[in-house]
C-alpha cells in the first residue's frame, strides 16, 4: 500500500516518535512525580559474577509462517538520541532542526500519540485523535512551491514543534478516515509493544519486524511441543 509524504509518511514518522521515546519517561512530567526507588549498587567485590551466557541460536521461520517487510529506520533501531532531529529528516521533514525546548515538546508528545495506536474500539481511537488534532491544531494550507497543488499541515515560519504535532497528528486521522484504523498497529509478541503502520497489501500485518513475527511463532511451536 503507498502512502503520500502528506499522509501515510506522517502516520510513519509518529510510529517512529513512539517507537523512539515513548518508552522512556515524559519529559513534560510535573516535577514531584513519585520515582521508582533506586537499588543501592554494592561495591563490584560483593557482586556475584554473572552467569555466563550462552549464545541465542538464529531463530529460524516455522513453515507456513507469514513475513512481513522491516519496519524501522536504522537510525529508530538504534537507542534513541535525545534530539529528534535525525528522525524528522529521514521522514522528510525540511525543518528539521530544532532548539532544546522544541526536543523537549517533540519527545513528550510521543507520549501523546502512543495510545492511538494497537488494537481498540474505533470511537476510542478517534476521540483520542480529535483530542491531537484539536491540541496540535494550526493553519492547513495548499502550497504551489512545486507547482502542484498539495496540502501543508502548518504555516510557513510555524514553530518546528508545532508543526511536527499538526503532521502526525493529521497523518493518523488521514490512515483511521481513508485506509483502515486498524493499520495502526503494536506488536503482537508480547515482550516488544512496538508500534508500526502496516502498510501491506493485506492489512493483516500483526508484528513490527519479520524477527518479532519469526521469534513469536518459534515460540507458539516449542509450546505446542512440551508435554502436559
Amino acid at each position: 500500500m503507498h502512502f503520500n509524504h502528506y499522509g501515510g509518511e506522517a502516520a510513519l514518522l509518529a510510529a517512529d516518535l513512539v517507537n523512539a521515546y515513548a518508552r522512556e519517561p515524559d519529559p513534560k512530567q510535573a516535577p514531584g512525580t513519585k520515582q521508582q526507588p533506586r537499588t543501592e549498587r554494592k561495591p563490584d567485590a560483593e557482586r556475584e559474577p554473572a552467569p555466563e551466557r550462552k549464545p541465542e541460536p538464529e531463530q529460524q521461520p516455522v513453515p507456513g509462517q507469514q513475513t512481513y517487510p522491516a519496519q524501522q529506520t536504522g537510525l529508530e533501531r538504534q537507542t534513541a538520541p535525545s534530539d529528534p532531529s535525525a528522525l524528522l529528516a529521514a521522514r522528510g521533514i525540511v525543518d528539521h532542526a530544532l532548539t532544546s525546548a522544541q526536543q523537549r515538546d517533540v519527545r513528550a508528545w510521543a507520549h501523546r500519540l502512543a495510545p492511538c495506536f494497537g488494537p481498540q474500539d474505533l470511537a476510542e481511537r478517534c476521540a483520542r485523535l480529535n483530542a491531537l488534532l484539536d491540541e496540535a491544531s494550526s493553519r492547513p494550507r495548499i502550497a504551489l512551491h512545486d507547482g502542484t497543488p498539495h496540502f501543508h499541515y502548518s504555516a510557513p515560519g510555524s514553530d518546528a514543534a508545532a508543526h511536527v504535532r499538526a503532521l502526525t497528528a493529521a497523518g493518523l486521522a488521514a490512515i483511521v478516515c481513508h485506509a483502515d484504523a486498524r493499520r495502526l498497529g503494536r506488536c503482537a509478541r508480547a515482550p516488544c509493544g512496538r508500534v508500526f503502520v502496516d502498510t501491506s497489501r493485506a492489512g493483516r500485518r500483526a508484528y513490527c519486524s519479520v524477527r518479532c513475527a519469526n521469534n513469536d511463532a518459534v515460540a507458539r511451536h516449542r509450546a505446542t511441543r512440551r508435554p502436559g
